[in-house]
């Protein structure tokens, strides 16, 4: 548990915000971990923070620690971000409390994979287990959350609730580094940063790649994935796999000139928020996506990119009619760090949490009177 700075600072007091995470922070590794990390950051800024993050073993004895110091007697609204799996006893012990102090809630629901059997089957006993748990953990929000959160449109209509909001991964406006190359003809390289599973497309993007190499021969593409998810094609000179997070991912960042989403349309993919979207944009990348997506409305709106078919054809002629033209490039890249900075940071994901909250506390205030 990481308690923040209780002293009040200016001539209003900030509000008091309880973050709760469902994962530990110790490395960041994975989105989720970097989504609270995110958080915790910008509401750091504008209120006086306390975080709970950890294991369901660790939160279930910080909770009951916080409990038993009274941490709600100092406390206007909390925030969970919750897992893709089931909350704990402890956790809803926890909340529960929260409800019967009348302190306003809001929680996160990132994912909901579990409704989509077909494409995520359980693979044994446990795993239908855990399913279920999870249909009772979405249910107890509902009961307990003033507000649920969620990534887009279409999971919101999926999970349900009383107060569905929209709540997406925000971005960070990193530097973007002019890059001095040796040659007359730069390579030009093409970024992916993500996980491998069946429905993510690497090798339509891997198949694309290889067409586009034939008439672009000094295009080249990153694949920065997990170890374990390398794909098992014939290793070829123009596609580089490498492992990398934090830091070491800056250097990928820098070298790309344009980033790729080449997700399989499923009834999931429809729905879900990919992260990196987000990610790509923070570093001033133009990015390709594939169509009927979240991901795609977003890049049509702000024209931070391009959207082409699941498939190598298509997507190989979207690559080349970018990568040919580098005024678009320039334009997604402005597009890129304009979006980020007016409307869609972390801090103004935070900013929206504690008015959302601060209007739910003075409506309850009013009902009291």
């Amino acid at each position: 548990m990481v308690k923040g700075d209780s002293t009040p600072s200016g001539p209003m007091t900030k509000p008091r915000v309880l973050l709760i995470g469902h994962y530990p922070l110790d490395t960041l590794d994975r989105a989720p971990k970097v989504r609270i990390m995110h958080m915790a950051e910008s509401l750091a800024k504008i209120s006086t923070l306390t975080v709970i993050a950890g294991t369901r073993k660790e939160r279930a004895i910080w909770l009951h620690e916080a409990l038993r110091r009274g941490i709600l007697d100092s406390i206007d609204m909390v925030y969970v971000e919750s897992a893709s799996s089931f909350a704990t006893p402890a956790d809803f012990r926890f909340l529960w409390a929260v409800k019967h102090k009348a302190i306003p809630l809001a929680v996160y629901v990132r994912d909901y994979y579990q409704r989509f059997p077909k494409l995520y089957p359980p693979k044994n006993y446990r795993e239908r287990v855990m399913k279920w748990l999870y249909v009772l953990t979405l249910f107890m929000y509902r009961h307990l959350a003033d507000i649920i959160y969620v990534p887009s449109t279409a999971l919101g209509q999926l999970v349900g609730g009383k107060e569905v909001r929209l709540l997406p991964p925000g971005g960070v406006l990193y530097p973007r580094l002019p890059l001095i190359k040796p040659s007359q003809q730069p390579e030009q390289w093409i970024l992916y940063v993500g996980a491998g599973g069946p429905y993510d497309g690497v090798d339509i993007l891997i198949n694309a790649v290889h067409k586009l190499h034939q008439s672009m021969p000094d295009v080249h593409l990153a694949l920065v994935m997990r170890r374990a998810e390398w794909p098992k094609s014939p290793p070829v000179s123009y596609i580089t796999l490498v492992e990398a997070q934090g830091q070491d991912l800056e250097y990928w960042y820098a070298h790309a000139s344009v980033a790729v989403i080449p997700r399989r349309d499923t009834a999931y993919t429809r729905l879900a928020w990919p992260v990196k979207l987000m990610d790509y944009l923070s570093h001033g990348l133009g990015v390709i996506v594939t169509d009927q997506s979240e991901a795609a409305r977003f890049v049509e709106r702000y024209q931070v990119g391009k959207i082409a078919r699941p498939d190598s054809e298509s997507l190989a002629k979207t690559l080349e009619s970018c990568l040919r033209s580098p005024k678009l490039l320039d334009l997604y890249a402005y597009n890129a760090r304009r979006v980020i900075e007016q409307e869609h940071s972390w801090d103004h994901r935070a900013q929206i949490l504690v008015a959302d909250l601060q209007a739910k506390k003075s409506l309850g205030t009013k009902r009291g009177l």
